[in-house]
């Protein structure tokens, strides 16, 4: 067996967790650790693609002003 093959962990024991901890940490190697870039860039890919396919952002839910007598 070669040593790549040992260092792999068994797919039954990953996780989503552990899938979304290597994105963070290739993401983090790109933009220097700095997330606020990332979100920047994103922004600037993905607003123009909005508009061009006329998509519309979510209307955030209505806030509820009931309470449920539990909060102080």
């Amino acid at each position: 067996m070669s040593s790549d093959s040992q260092n792999k962990p068994n797919p039954s024991e990953e996780t989503g967790v552990a899938d979304v901890r290597v994105v963070r940490e290739k993401i983090a190697l790109l933009y220097d650790g700095d997330l606020r870039k990332h979100v920047a860039e994103t922004n600037r890919i993905v607003e123009p693609l909005i508009e061009k396919l006329g998509l519309k952002q979510g209307i955030p839910p209505r806030r509820d002003d009931r309470r449920s007598g539990t909060e102080g």
